[in-house]
């Protein structure tokens, strides 16, 4: 059975907070940052209220597998700034860049502040650079005056890119035993990015991988079960990479 008393106790609690929270949030205690939202990669001055968690975690890691890890932060932001929605990035005084790892809380809908989870954002992963040729619009006369469909245009846009061996995925795009089978996301970290206009399933790129030259072929989308995603770290694609 739900316990309605004490949703209703705690509430009231929390309505007695807001006003204390927009207080703070309006004052010196709260630092002035710079949140850049994806959608429109317009920058927005807010103030917020951001502090480092603390690492309760008792497991260590694997001895062969020592990676990197960071802690998390929350952060209070007033309702008006634009972090509702995942898809921006935090820039914060002391030049921090943070992103949100979990969907933003406003506390029992009352529209006071926003709560959100952040984590240092680390661009650690591979950037390639590719560059496809998007088909050119309408004609143009050649030498002789004739007219011809207009040359193509050559499009560069960055890439992460990172190799599989999942046999369902090199299924899926047909792999034989010469080619490389990629996941990619368009853009970077702090600029994520849908399909590019103009990049078809079939398009390719030149592309180097450890010092091979090769031909990557974008082959299908791979979208994600949760948008989320999607919204912060860019639309996703499965391509075949083959060297030559």
């Amino acid at each position: 059975m739900i316990d309605v008393d004490f949703f209703n106790a705690a509430r009231a609690e929390v309505e007695q907070v807001g006003p204390i929270v927009q207080s703070v949030l309006a004052s010196d205690f709260a630092r002035l940052v710079n949140v850049r939202t994806f959608a429109d990669q317009a920058d927005h001055a807010v103030r917020a209220l951001i502090g480092q968690e603390e690492d309760r975690s008792s497991a260590g890691p694997k001895i062969d597998e020592p990676g990197i890890t960071s802690r998390t932060f929350t952060g209070l932001f007033p309702f008006t700034a634009p972090v509702g929605q995942v898809g921006f990035l935090v820039t914060d005084a002391a030049a921090r860049q943070l992103v949100p790892v979990a969907p933003p809380l406003n506390p029992f809908d009352l529209n006071f502040c926003w709560v959100v989870r952040l984590a240092p954002l680390a661009e650690r992963t591979r950037v390639e650079s590719l560059t496809f040729i998007i088909p050119g619009v309408g004609t143009v006369r050649d030498s002789r005056g004739n007219l011809v469909p207009a040359p193509g245009v050559p499009l560069t846009i960055p890439a992460r890119l990172s190799a599989t061996d999942d046999p369902r995925v090199r299924d899926m795009v047909g792999a034989d035993s010469a080619s490389a089978v990629l996941i990619g996301r368009w853009g970077t970290l702090s600029h994520p990015l849908l399909r590019p206009n103009g990049v078809r399933w079939g398009s390719t790129s030149p592309l180097t991988l450890d010092g091979q030259a090769g031909t990557l072929t974008v082959k299908l989308a791979y979208p994600d079960l949760d948008l989320a995603q999607e919204a912060q770290f860019g639309s996703r694609f499965i391509a075949t990479w083959r060297a030559g």
